[in-house]
């Protein structure tokens, strides 16, 4: 198990035809995804969904988590939650996600 923290960020783009009604439940659901995913006793150490504030690339929401360690977000990955979300998700909007093995100045 390794012992180095993960920063975890997701930009999603909207399909152009969704409705705003749409995208701020998206946008609700997406906020409570790391509670519901375990939260903290799981691992996630920090989660923040918004809108995003840059848009020059067609972005409208940014999720910026840090793991614990690599079977935290692995955990994560492979919950019925987060999949079940990803599918709901993958029918409104498309994604890039990055990881990065160092977390941030947290308490």
């Amino acid at each position: 198990m390794s012992s180095t923290q993960l920063t975890h960020v997701v930009l999603v783009s909207f399909y152009s035809e969704l409705s705003q009604a749409a995208r701020e439940e998206a946008l609700f659901n997406f906020r409570q995804l790391g509670n519901n995913c375990g939260g903290r006793d799981a691992g996630i150490l920090f989660w923040k969904a918004d809108w995003n504030l840059d848009r020059r690339k067609n972005y409208h929401l940014m999720v910026v988590s840090i793991f614990e360690n690599e079977d935290a977000l692995r955990n994560y990955a492979a919950h019925p939650k987060h999949k079940d979300f990803a599918s709901s998700l993958s029918k409104m909007a498309d994604w890039i996600v990055g990881d990065i093995a160092v977390g941030l100045p947290i308490d």
